[in-house]
């Protein structure tokens, strides 16, 4: 677990920071006025797949799920904070929108990957 939280800083670090500099060197014009909330977003969502990892742990259940039900939360998460995006500031919506599902993609990857060698190694 200690490497897969390691490996998801890293991306979203890294993500962070490339998306930052294109966007200001390349499309300034583009950039999101509320950018930042990306990366505290899945700051949280690292927050809450340790939560849930716990509680399916100390319940006993199988990491499936653990996976299925992190995931429900993921999308559901996203879903209502692109929304919450859409309704309050009403700028710059493709790009966020664009960025944001960069990110989850990425992410996702990640997470899948470790969580699929984790189960093999069970």
């Amino acid at each position: 677990m200690k490497k897969l939280i390691l490996t998801y800083l890293i991306v979203l670090s890294v993500l962070t920071i490339g998306v930052v500099m294109t966007l200001r060197m390349v499309w300034p014009e583009h950039y999101p006025s509320l950018l930042f909330i990306i990366p505290v977003f899945y700051a949280l969502m690292l927050g809450a797949m340790i939560l849930i990892r716990k509680y399916f742990a100390s319940k006993g259940r199988d990491a499936s799920y653990f996976f299925m039900a992190y995931r429900m939360v993921k999308i559901l998460l996203a879903l209502i904070l692109i929304l919450v995006y859409f309704r309050v500031v009403k700028t710059e919506l493709m790009s966020f929108s664009i960025i944001f599902m960069s990110y989850y993609l990425c992410l996702t990857a990640v997470e899948t990957i470790f969580l699929v060698k984790e189960e093999k190694k069970s």
